[in-house]
């Protein structure tokens, strides 16, 4: 299944969306999780066989997702950082494929994390259909939380306790593990978490982080 869906995305099969922030903030171009594909080999409009190839099992009954094409490996070091500060206030995510510059379908193995190099392959993701912050919230973790990395540890201490009260103490303590797992990794890593790589669930409202981290060159 995972190949058809690579193919219907070479073969222009997806509806590329437009959103600036994605390609400006994620190097990341967008696409509709609908194929065109009217033939049926692609059977992802059924829910069940959806959620079989999404492995998102436990997910609400009309979840929408999109598919994003990245250039960069962001998000491996925050999918590595997910799974080794066990955080919580994330988006659902898959990782379908890797496509080379001919569209040729290449072994996972190609990633490599922890080097200083950024790939000449595309990474093609599944992940929630979220929506982008208002201006206000944008503002206030561009004002706080952005420049963490440049502060003193109490002035850190304080900016987190600035984001429970504003929001939640979960969403608090996920920025501090992310922020312990970048100070691990700060020789590949530069921090890089601001209003435009927070995101926020259409239904429940909750807000969920994306890619906080840029490969330091």
């Amino acid at each position: 299944m995972s190949e058809k869906f690579l193919r219907c995305l070479v073969d222009g099969k997806f509806e590329r969306m437009e959103c600036p922030q994605c390609e400006n903030t994620f190097l990341t171009n967008v696409y509709a999780m609908e194929c065109n594909e009217t033939s049926g080999t692609l059977q992802l409009f059924c829910e069940k066989c959806r959620k079989a190839f999404l492995a998102d099992l436990n997910s609400p009954s009309g979840r929408q997702y999109v598919i994003l094409e990245k250039y960069a490996l962001g998000l491996e070091y925050f999918k590595d950082a997910i799974r080794a500060e066990q955080l919580k206030n994330i988006p659902f995510i898959r990782r379908v494929g890797v496509l080379d510059e001919n569209d040729h379908i290449l072994d996972p193995s190609s990633i490599c994390l922890f080097t200083h190099d950024e790939p000449e392959f595309r990474l093609i993701y599944i992940m929630e259909r979220l929506e982008h912050l208002d201006d206000e919230d944008v503002a206030f973790f561009n004002e706080s939380v952005h420049e963490i990395d440049w502060m003193a540890e109490a002035e850190r201490e304080r900016v987190y306790g600035w984001v429970s009260e504003r929001y939640n103490q979960s969403l608090a303590e996920d920025i501090r593990k992310l922020y312990h797992y970048y100070l691990q990794h700060k020789d590949f890593l530069a921090w890089d978490l601001h209003g435009n790589n927070l995101m926020r669930r259409a239904d429940t409202k909750e807000i969920v982080i994306m890619d906080p981290y840029t490969l330091r060159t």
